[in-house]
């Protein structure tokens, strides 16, 4: 009997930590392909973005609250990516300077291929000025895939509920 009660209170303390670490985000607001979202991430930590999945493609930018930098994932489901590989990304939003990473190779839970790079948090605040006055953003890669044009047009209020949320998490 007492095996079972142990048993039991362990399994119900590894329940209630692995629900702790459960992602819960809700979707602030939806323009077109484009929407910005808040919650927390699988790790608990408090997370802001904004994504759009046009075409078999995914970009999102996420801000996490405890980072000193900003997550950009990208995704086309035609790629074929090494994990931990290194990929040279240039992105422009309109005629603004351009903005250069080094992304690294990785997949998403559901299999998907993707790219995930890092800009410093110090920068966001310019990012997104950039963001919500530019018309469009050209992503291009070093390595020969296509280059993307994505439409920041119809994303203007994603872009203000973004910079709101991120000032919630600061």
């Amino acid at each position: 009997m007492k095996q079972t009660s142990y048993l039991l209170a362990g399994m119900l303390a590894a329940c209630l930590t692995f629900s702790g670490l459960h992602a819960e985000t809700t979707v602030l607001i939806k323009s077109g392909s484009w929407e910005a979202f808040g919650g927390t991430s699988d790790s608990g930590t408090s997370v802001c973005g904004i994504s759009s999945s046009p075409e078999k493609k995914y970009f999102g930018l996420k801000q996490f609250g405890n980072r000193d930098t900003f997550t950009i994932q990208i995704s086309d489901k035609s790629w074929s990516i090494t994990d931990k590989s290194k990929y040279s990304v240039t992105m422009r939003l309109d005629r603004n300077r351009l903005w250069t990473a080094t992304a690294s190779g990785m997949h998403f839970k559901d299999g998907d291929p993707g790219l995930e790079y890092e800009i410093r948090r110090a920068e966001l605040r310019k990012f997104n000025k950039e963001f919500g006055s530019s018309d469009k953003l050209k992503i291009m890669f070093a390595n020969g895939m296509p280059t993307w044009n994505l439409d920041l047009a119809i994303a203007r209020k994603v872009s203000s509920e973004f910079a709101a949320c991120n000032e919630k998490i600061k």
